[in-house]
């Protein structure tokens, strides 16, 4: 049995239960996080920290520990007033949501893309949260897989089988479950009009991490079973810390990185986390943050050197036989500072993906960025 939960201590305070005619004090001014793409951390580092948000979260034993954990990356932000619980009761949560004492919603399990959530839950939560409150934004965590997600390809019966998963396969299978998904951000975010359905890229956040384990890069780890608790897998210390991270960078729209928490890893290790977590939520648009990466770029309608033209042609020629034919428009934009870029826009199984390609001055390739193109309601 789920209890229901709310936790505003900076730290680690004891829960406490309560009922639903004690929320009222919930309901405490907490201004609005606008939609608009963070600054820079260097930049959004300076601000003022934004005001605290009424939470809500929700889903089973994958996430049940980040009400808990959200208040210690809170008060490192400096961030005021808010607060944090936990719910498993439909009924609850929709007393909740009418009552317009939520701001934020965040439901995760490693059945994400499943038709459980879809049938029990839909577009109802979003519905009744935006009765509740206008600004109400609701996120799905989308976390590991159970097994990694590989069925009977792998046989997994101990933590420690982990340590030689083909992270290739890994990615597949987050991969897929996110053609599930991400059509139901759509459809949602096109009914209301506007963006309230976030996607939250933890499983693939976690993937990576494993990578930079395989590859020594994250010092005092050695080996990808380390960010596991035991063989279901639940998180240890470094998936959960980096899951809050995550979740921190898509609700609050600010990277994490620099904020000073003094429990759950390493120093060193948390400052790989706090990166790595930014730089997957805020390239992915479904989470709400992405950052534009040709901010600061002007449009031109002038042709770029021949050196750019033959290579971005080559670029598209090399495109898999699935995406090449999607090809449906070019752009080209310059820095003023004799720098190139060319965004192709590509369609794959009708959904619109950009490829941002930046040429330094010598007209040779630097960069490729490519990213699912924003929605956009209509």
């Amino acid at each position: 049995m789920f209890d229901t939960w709310f936790h505003a201590c900076p730290f680690r305070c004891p829960r406490f239960l309560m009922t639903f005619t004690a929320i009222a004090c919930l309901a405490v001014a907490a201004a609005r996080v606008t939609a608009a793409p963070p600054a820079p951390p260097d930049a959004a580092a300076k601000d003022a920290p934004p005001a605290g948000l009424r939470i809500l979260y929700s889903g089973d034993s994958w996430h049940r520990w980040m009400p808990g954990t959200m208040p210690r990356l809170a008060a490192a932000a400096g961030i005021k007033g808010q607060t944090t619980g936990w719910s498993g009761k439909p009924d609850e949560i929709k007393a909740l949501l009418a009552g317009g004492t939520i701001d934020v919603m965040s439901w995760g399990r490693p059945g994400w893309a499943d038709s459980q959530f879809n049938e029990k839950y839909g577009d109802d939560l979003v519905t009744d949260g935006l009765a509740g409150n206008p600004d109400f934004r609701f996120y799905l965590q989308m976390a590991w897989k159970v097994h990694d997600g590989l069925g009977g390809k792998k046989k997994i019966e101990t933590v420690a089988d982990y340590d030689d998963s083909d992270l290739d396969d890994v990615q597949k299978a987050i991969d897929a479950s996110r053609k599930t998904v991400e059509p139901w951000a759509d459809a949602i975010n096109k009914k209301h009009g506007k963006p309230v359905f976030f996607l939250v890229p933890v499983g693939d956040a976690v993937t990576q991490l494993r990578r930079m384990i395989v590859a020594g890069k994250v010092p005092g780890v050695t080996k990808q079973s380390a960010v596991w608790s035991d063989a279901m897998p639940h998180a240890g210390p470094l998936a959960a810390e980096l899951a809050a991270s995550c979740n921190y960078a898509a609700i609050y729209r600010r990277s994490p990185e620099g904020l000073d928490v003094k429990e759950g890893v390493t120093a060193e290790q948390r400052a790989i986390l706090q990166k790595l977590a930014w730089e997957t939520v805020s390239k992915y648009p479904y989470a709400g943050v992405a950052t534009d990466p040709l901010a600061g770029w002007k449009p031109t309608e002038d042709l770029p050197d021949d050196t750019v033209v033959t290579d971005y042609n080559e670029y598209i020629e090399a495109l898999p036989k699935s995406e090449r034919p999607g090809v449906a428009n070019v752009k080209y934009f310059t820095d003023g500072t004799g720098r190139d870029a060319v965004l192709v826009l590509v369609y794959v199984e009708g959904k619109p993906w950009n490829h941002v390609l930046v040429y330094d001055k010598e007209h040779r390739r630097t960069s490729v960025t490519k990213h699912a193109a924003p929605p956009e309601p209509k």
